[in-house]
């Protein structure tokens, strides 16, 4: 008999009634009522021809066939439920895992530093791989399980049937230049902006970034002079030209008290900048995968 013939709620009902011995006990079990069960036991006798429990002296007893019977199911049932259950316990302390990460740099450095100091702390055996980000979109390599986790920047979410994402960050943007930039002695305004020659971070090697949309918006266009692959290169370009860079402002705040910058407030307007996290849905409810999120969203 090929197993999709048969109803597997029937094997649960014989592992009941050959461990109770008792098609009441068997049936409480099953919160079943005992004339389901016996019109359920019915059915299985006929599909294995085979009368499985004779009842004597009150007591059902199985027959050779449901004796043979029964030492499999004692050993399938049981991984059955496994496999339907997440019977997984994690154990951070002990957890072993290793998750691969692709990340530009910013994203890196916005993430990375705070998660790993959590997770070598709480899980000192958990090991993190963290490659570049290779393409602009990374669902490719979520949806081959070339990696675990992309770190992503977008202003618009991705929708996919296959992989979920979260928005871990939003900052504004701001326009830095260095100390002492002779054009910006009374700040900075559009026609400003638009006189003055730009940095424009591609790690893609993308013709047109945010602030190039937002001015195409406007029927405007800006000089880009120089174009690079790293937004954390690219400050220290500015240090020694009159060049201007539009960046997120959390990364201008921290190097402004290391390098001679100043920020200014970008005169048009920009969409936040998104730090997105994601990872595929396959994945969404293994333990450690639940940790490790856990980990992220907390800090």
């Amino acid at each position: 008999m090929d197993l999709h013939q048969l109803d597997l709620n029937l094997l649960v009902m014989f592992d009941a009634l050959y461990r109770h011995q008792s098609v009441s006990q068997a049936a409480n079990e099953l919160c079943i009522s005992q004339s389901a069960f016996s019109h359920g036991l019915s059915r299985l006798r006929k599909r294995l021809n085979d009368d499985l429990f004779i009842r004597t002296n009150n007591i059902m007893v199985p027959t050779a066939r449901a004796q043979e019977m029964a030492q499999y199911l004692a050993k399938a049932l049981p991984l059955i439920s496994s496999a339907i259950n997440d019977s997984q316990v994690f154990n951070a302390k002990t957890d072993t895992s290793e998750f691969k990460f692709s990340a530009t740099d910013y994203t890196e450095f916005s993430l990375l530093p705070r998660l790993i100091g959590k997770i070598n702390h709480q899980a000192p055996n958990i090991k993190l791989n963290v490659i570049g980000a290779k393409e602009q979109h990374p669902l490719a390599l979520l949806e081959n399980h070339q990696v675990d986790f992309a770190l992503g920047y977008s202003h618009l979410i991705e929708s996919s049937s296959t992989i979920e994402s979260v928005t871990w960050l939003q900052e504004s943007y701001c326009t830095i230049a260095r100390t002492d930039h002779p054009a910006l002695a009374n700040g900075l305004d559009l026609d400003t902006f638009l006189s003055l020659s730009h940095v424009r971070v591609s790690p893609w090697g993308e013709k047109s970034g945010v602030v190039d949309e937002a001015l195409a918006k406007l029927k405007l266009s800006r000089n880009v002079a120089l174009q690079l692959p790293s937004v954390l290169v690219a400050p220290h370009t500015v240090l020694h030209s009159d060049l201007l860079l539009t960046i997120p402002k959390a990364i201008a705040e921290q190097l402004s008290s290391q390098i001679n910058i100043q920020l200014f407030d970008t005169p048009l307007d920009i969409p936040n900048y998104h730090l997105n996290i994601y990872w595929h849905k396959i994945n969404a409810a293994k333990p450690n995968f639940k940790w490790i999120k856990q980990q992220i969203l907390s800090l």
